[in-house]
């Protein structure tokens, strides 16, 4: 009976440390208009010792790219080979994206993103 709940316990633990981080955020065009939220989201590659980086605009377009851990920015691209320069200030270096933070991108068209996690 032990093992059991030593064997839960562990697996629900696991599948909680790959649970994305969401970050909410809000899309502007260069000249400041608002053009609606983005979901971005923030998947935890522990074998890489990296994130795996989505992000949705309002106009459906996806970008995808990997952050390792240490690093603070990264180029997202969509399969139309636009790109997408993201910064990110996390609260804390230890807990990386868990622990919330800020986050600035901007698309290679010129769309600006700002998000918080």
């Amino acid at each position: 009976m032990i093992y059991r709940f030593l064997v839960l316990t562990v697996l629900l633990l696991s599948l909680a440390a790959c649970a994305p981080v969401m970050m909410n955020g809000e899309v502007t065009s260069e000249k400041g208009t608002s053009l609606g939220t983005v979901e971005m989201t923030a998947n935890k590659r522990p074998e890489l010792e990296a994130y795996t980086i989505k992000a949705q605009l309002p106009d459906e377009t996806v970008f995808n790219g990997d952050i390792k851990y240490h690093e603070k920015s990264v180029t997202l691209y969509s399969h139309d080979g636009v790109s997408m320069k993201c910064n990110f200030e996390l609260k804390d270096q230890l807990k990386k994206f868990e622990g919330g933070g800020e986050g600035s991108c901007t698309t290679s068209d010129g769309q600006k993103l700002t998000v918080k996690f």
